[in-house]
């Protein structure tokens, strides 16, 4: 039988029996599917192998880009360190947004507290009846939770704004509410006004439940396109000293018993481990610790205080194992908003005049009145 006859059958074959052209149909999709995966896992391949054999360079592309956006383009190659404290920041952050969080330091909540081993820099000051509560600046690492959130003082804002930095309280004394009202220095987040930044965590009681994070804080700046960041080091850094110093315990008489503070320093990590009443307090170890005495004053019944912010008075640094007794200062005037960041800091000198250089971790200022004392040994 010839090809002609065989062709002739199956036309033929397929008048009386239609279904086997629906036979030959799927036959021809099924090959054709066949072809196209076997033709789509080559290209694939060819794909790959292109990419593998010229990957991209990207410190070529660095070395070749314009000179005004390479400070840029370098953040995405290695980790910054933070402009606040000098240490590695974990995440390629690059912005250098300060953030400030007050939060409470009441006795029987302390174990409560979250995020403040991951403060750059912590400050400590007495409040009404003589408890103490801190101001903590973070420097754009992510911190899931920090609070509990507590209510502003004017001294507060005055640090705060020192950094440009999102405030965040719940609520204050008149005299920080009146002088948050048109602050250009900060950006303002109270909990009265804002419901979304700060939440209530309802497995402890009300007012010691306010809590934040630093998603939330940018989510809120970035609505309002707020962007202060810091560009200049807080202090001048270094790494930690090859010889430590005797100096191995220090003490701070903030009012009462349960306010009591106490830094061991370890000379292994050059790290001063903190306790508060008497016990631990949580796992934070700063690289600094920074003593600054300032005049203060009861201005009501409540008890609250006028804290010295400006001027000058004494200062105490204790890194690496050592002590170095100096001054602090702070321009008295009034800050214009296009005064330089670093012009608003409160700095520490030495007693020849220099300031004080500090190692590369947490710094912890702790705002003591001229008259409680501050034992090291």
């Amino acid at each position: 039988m010839n090809f002609k006859e065989l062709l002739q059958r199956l036309r033929q074959k397929a008048k009386f029996e239609p279904k086997f052209i629906g036979v030959l149909a799927l036959v021809a999709v099924g090959a054709f599917v066949i072809i196209s995966l076997i033709l789509g896992a080559i290209m694939h391949s060819v794909e790959k192998s292109r990419y593998e054999i010229q990957p991209l360079d990207e410190r070529i592309v660095y070395d070749a880009a314009p000179h005004d956006v390479k400070n840029d383009f370098s953040l995405l190659l290695e980790k910054q360190p933070s402009v606040l404290n000098g240490a590695p920041i974990e995440q390629d952050i690059g912005k250098g947004q300060a953030l400030a969080v007050i939060i409470e330091n009441y006795t029987p909540i302390r174990s409560t507290q979250v995020g403040l081993e991951d403060a750059a820099i912590v400050y400590e000051v007495p409040t009404e009846g003589g408890i103490t509560r801190l101001l903590a600046i973070y420097d754009g690492q992510p911190v899931e939770v920090m609070g509990p959130v507590r209510s502003a003082r004017p001294y507060f804002i005055t640090w705060a704004s020192e950094y440009r930095a999102a405030l965040v309280h719940v609520g204050g004394s008149p005299d920080s509410l009146a002088n948050l009202r048109g602050n250009f220095r900060l950006f303002n987040i109270d909990e009265f006004a804002d419901y979304v930044t700060i939440w209530r965590n309802n497995q402890y009681l009300a007012p010691h439940n306010a809590f934040t994070s630093t998603e939330n804080i940018y989510k809120r700046l970035n609505k309002e396109e707020y962007y202060q960041p810091v560009k200049t080091k807080r202090f001048p850094f270094k790494n930690p000293d090859s010889e430590s110093g005797d100096i191995r315990t220090i003490t701070i008489d903030f009012s009462i018993a349960p306010y009591a503070v106490k830094y061991d320093y370890d000379e292994a990590t050059h790290t001063y481990t903190r306790s508060n009443g008497g016990k631990p307090h949580h796992n934070i170890k700063p690289a600094n610790v920074v003593v600054q005495f300032v005049d203060t004053q009861v201005l009501d019944d409540i008890g609250r205080l006028r804290i010295q912010t400006h001027g000058t008075g004494n200062a105490v640094v204790f890194r690496d194992g050592h002590v170095i007794e100096g001054t602090w200062e702070k321009d008295a005037s009034i800050n214009s908003p296009d005064q330089p960041m670093d012009q608003s800091w409160t700095k520490f000198f030495d007693k020849n005049g220099n300031e004080i250089t500090l190692n590369r971790g947490q710094v912890w200022i702790e705002v003591v009145p001229n008259e409680r004392p501050v034992n090291y040994f």
